[in-house]
C-alpha cells in the first residue's frame, strides 16, 4: 500500500475551506474582474484621445496586454467558483457542510490516535514499548 502524501483529514478540511470561502472569494474575484474592465477602458481612452509617440503606444499596448491577462485569470476563477457557489445556496449544502467539517473532526482525532499509539508485547517479551 502507498503511503499518502496528505492526511485525508487535511484534503477533506481544505475542501469544507473551499466551500465554505467561496461565495467571498467569487465576489472579490469578479470586483476584480470589474476593476480590469475599468483598466481597460482607461488605456483604450488614452490610446484613442491622446497624441502618444512610438514608444508609449508601445508602452500603453503592453500596459493593455498585461491589463487582459490579469482580467482572464479573475474570469476564470470567477467562472469555477460559481457552480461551488450555486451548490452551496442550495438547501441542504449548510447540513451538508456541517456533517463534512464533523467528520473532518473526527479523522483529525483519529490522526492523533495514529501519531500517538504504540506496541506493547503480549508475550511477555522484556522489551520497552515501541511506536509504531
Amino acid at each position: 500500500m502507498k503511503k499518502r502524501e496528505e492526511k485525508m483529514s487535511e484534503i477533506l478540511a481544505q475542501a469544507v475551506k473551499l466551500l465554505n470561502d467561496a461565495e467571498k472569494a467569487c465576489a472579490a474575484n469578479y470586483e476584480m474582474m470589474k476593476e480590469q474592465d475599468a483598466k481597460t477602458q482607461d488605456l483604450l481612452h488614452k490610446l484613442e484621445l491622446e497624441n502618444l509617440t512610438r514608444d508609449q503606444r508601445a508602452t500603453l499596448s503592453t500596459q493593455l496586454r498585461d491589463c487582459r491577462r490579469l482580467r482572464r485569470c479573475y474570469k476564470d476563477a470567477w467562472e469555477e467558483l460559481q457552480p461551488i457557489v450555486e451548490f452551496t445556496e442550495e438547501p441542504g449544502s449548510k447540513e451538508i457542510l456541517q456533517k463534512m467539517t464533523q467528520i473532518v473532526s473526527e479523522l483529525r482525532k483519529v490522526d492523533k490516535y495514529h501519531q500517538n499509539r504504540f506496541y506493547v508485547p503480549k508475550a511477555g517479551c522484556p522489551q520497552m514499548p515501541r511506536k509504531l
